[in-house]
């Protein structure tokens, strides 16, 4: 099986990382495209290894795709992504060039953020001592209390991710969000394919955000490959 992790442009890079089974990678050229490969991967076995290797076969499979990102644009694949030969390879990138050129030149300069903010929320008054009616309404008001919080949370997340479109000149950069919000607390965490080169002078211009909304504290990954992003 033909173990393949990404796939970028061409020209070929110089670099050979070595890949999940210790092997140096290697790159198979189809037209303007290159898939970032290591050959004589057994899938099927691969599967089967023990929870820690497989979890060290991951992280491998994950830096090596991080480690060619640094370097230019590539479309990242699932870890256990494989084709059966050569040939298998060559045809889909044949078959799909279209869609996979699109995609590289549309991601282009670009990368994947995860934004995550942590809201402290208000406190709620004890209803343990209460009884009957007063007991009712207490629980009645936290609820609607901290439904009135989770609204505003909503509302504060899309009003930071406007900021930062706004922060952007939109006839040159087009910014994507993805929003998961973290359930059972107040973690929400947005998911951003945005400029690598504005991501400084973004942060910068969100500092005035962040501070008139202080019960946020807001924390940005680094550059990652586009996994949420691919079309």
């Amino acid at each position: 099986m033909l173990y393949t992790f990404a796939i970028l442009l061409a020209p070929t890079p110089d670099d050979l990382p070595m890949g999940i089974m210790g092997k140096p990678i290697q790159y198979l050229q189809c037209d303007r495209l290159i898939a970032v490969v290591e050959p004589d991967v057994d899938i099927e076995a691969l599967k089967l290894l023990p929870e820690q290797s497989l979890m060290q076969a991951i992280v491998q499979h994950d830096r090596l795709i991080c480690e060619l990102f640094n370097q230019r644009t590539l479309l990242p694949l699932r870890f256990g992504t494989a084709f059966v030969s050569t040939g298998a390879l060559e045809t889909y990138l044949k078959e799909e060039g279209e869609r996979l050129l699109a995609s590289l030149e549309r991601l282009d300069g670009y990368a994947e953020f995860l934004i995550t903010g942590s809201a402290i929320a208000p406190k709620t008054e004890a209803v343990a001592n209460l009884k009957g009616k007063d007991y009712l309404l207490a629980k009645r008001s936290q609820y609607l209390q901290q439904e009135q919080w989770r609204s505003q949370l909503q509302e504060e997340v899309l009003d930071y991710r406007q900021m930062i479109t706004n922060s952007l000149n939109p006839d040159i950069y087009k910014p994507e969000f993805q929003h998961v919000e973290t359930q059972g607390s107040e973690d929400v965490r947005v998911y951003a394919l945005l400029p690598r080169s504005q991501v400084d002078f973004l942060q910068k211009s969100l500092r005035s955000w962040e501070a008139q909304h202080s019960y946020w504290q807001i924390s940005w990954s680094d550059a990652l490959p586009p996994y949420h992003f691919l079309s």
